[in-house]
């Protein structure tokens, strides 16, 4: 009698687990509880290298974290720095009056609206690996950049790259602030001790002072020309017909 063939095995093989990149710690949003409120954060990073390794206010607060206000649109990011203190920045896009603005462009009753005035006026840091790269590529958990869910995906060099939906958001301007100004406690400082009377902004104080800059650059990018509606954003912007020197 003929033999029967034998089926060959196969021999299943478990997919890897697909890794997070540096320091984020949600794969998708999360609510994130602020001391009054909460919101949903698209990115959460812990950067251990940054975070004040004493106790304190800061303990059980993240290093970055990244959402879209709910009532504006805009991104938003708080974001740790190396003296341990928090920033703040919002992002918007070309079609809006203050897109393209430098510091010290930016006009002062709008500067004024956040804690110590904008300080931070600048495009996207993108976070991509360049075979022609003309400058070091900020990490991600660092940059000023992406606010969605981040996705990972391998280009043509076979290089892993972080990269979002909307390419890169290569099309925002950030404005933000910053919280160590004269009576704002550093964590991180080799002197933070002899400064008992400072002050530590907490995330909960650096999300309301990014929602109320979201706040204000929507409505100048709604009610241009109309400074009395504006409150505390009444600065005058550059007409459509001005040169535009300013940017």
């Amino acid at each position: 009698m003929p033999r029967k063939s034998r089926t060959p095995k196969t021999t299943v093989v478990a997919a890897p687990e697909p890794q997070l990149p540096d320091g984020l710690v949600n794969e998708e949003p999360v609510v994130y509880p602020l001391a009054t409120s909460s919101i949903v954060a698209q990115q959460v990073y812990s950067n251990p290298d940054r975070h004040p390794d004493k106790p304190g206010p800061w303990s059980h607060e993240a290093d970055k974290v990244a959402w879209i206000d709910d009532e504006t649109g805009l991104g938003c990011i708080m974001l740790r720095q190396v003296d341990g203190t928090l920033s703040g920045y919002v992002g918007v896009g070309p079609d809006h009056p203050l897109y393209g603005f430098e510091v010290d462009a930016v006009p002062l009753d709008i500067s004024r609206t956040v804690h110590g005035g904008v300080t931070y006026g600048k495009a996207c840091e993108v976070n991509r690996v360049e075979s022609h790269a003309r400058s070091r590529t900020v990490q991600e958990r660092y940059s000023v950049c992406h606010v969605t869910r981040i996705r990972m995906r391998t280009i043509d060099y076979l290089e892993a790259v972080q990269t979002t939906e909307d390419q890169f958001h290569e099309d925002l301007w950030w404005l933000g602030f910053d919280t160590n100004h004269d009576g704002d406690a550093r964590p991180n400082d080799d002197d933070y001790e002899k400064h008992s009377e400072d002050v530590y902004r907490d995330q909960s104080f650096v999300y309301g002072q990014c929602i109320a800059l979201a706040r204000c650059l929507r409505r100048i990018a709604s009610e241009r020309g109309s400074p009395e509606e504006m409150g505390g954003c009444s600065a005058l912007l550059p007409r459509p017909e001005s040169d535009g020197e300013s940017h």
